[in-house]
């Protein structure tokens, strides 16, 4: 379930396999990138480096949360493929046989786990990196993405991962009524955490969940109009 409209391939297209999976990377991906990672060119000293740095943790850390759910849906007998876009990463993957709710809900944590578990490594190798103002920071923006959004993925707020849990929870205990709680305490989490990040200053994180929160708002309006 895609952040924000459909996603077409194109001629642009960053392609391979990782470990058996095929792997996608839309132009976008890198144009957000760059654009999130921007004011790093402010640095009077290795702004460029910092970019670079910038996009290749971003690139690894999305890649690694997407294999892990991706590994997992295939441990499970369903093989999936990786598409990195705009808003970051999707692994997609056909549950055609013996799926439940249990199995949807590790899927869905293995991501962040993944990133998690990338985090720790890097946190622990952190004495070996040289002492320069690049690798500091690279160190940083590791911990930024994998530990801090990491945890904010876990917010009940579809289309996270979080959400995905939600919803499954919601849909076990309601199968009627299930998805409507799913998206009713998606569009109340968003709204609370939009203004949690416009309140600490930092309105990329706002503008992100607000959008969350309006786009399950139309999705339950859709839904009690049938």
């Amino acid at each position: 379930h895609p952040m924000f409209g459909s996603l077409q391939p194109t001629r642009y297209d960053l392609t391979f396999s990782l470990l058996g999976i095929p792997v996608r990377v839309l132009p976008t991906f890198w144009l957000t990138g760059v654009l999130f990672g921007f004011h790093y060119l402010n640095s009077a000293e290795n702004g460029m480096l910092l970019l670079l740095a910038w996009i290749a943790v971003v690139f690894v850390s999305i890649l690694v949360h997407e294999l892990g759910h991706a590994l997992t849906a295939r441990a499970f007998g369903y093989p999936p493929r990786i598409l990195l876009y705009h808003f970051g990463g999707l692994a997609m993957y056909e549950p055609h046989i013996n799926y439940t709710a249990a199995k949807s809900i590790l899927i869905s944590l293995a991501g962040p786990a993944a990133g998690f578990l990338l985090f720790g490594i890097c946190y622990l190798l952190r004495p070996a990196l040289p002492d320069d103002q690049v690798a500091r920071e690279a160190l940083w923006m590791l911990v930024w993405v994998n530990l801090f959004w990491g945890l904010v993925n876990l917010a009940p707020v579809l289309p996270l991962d979080g959400g995905h849990v939600c919803r499954e929870v919601c849909i076990s205990m309601s199968p009627s009524r299930g998805m409507n709680w799913a998206l009713i305490v998606s569009i109340a989490t968003g709204a609370a955490i939009c203004g949690g990040f416009f309140m600490i200053q930092y309105p990329y994180g706002g503008i992100l969940f607000g959008l969350l929160a309006v786009q399950n708002y139309m999705e339950l309006q859709q839904r009690r109009a049938w």
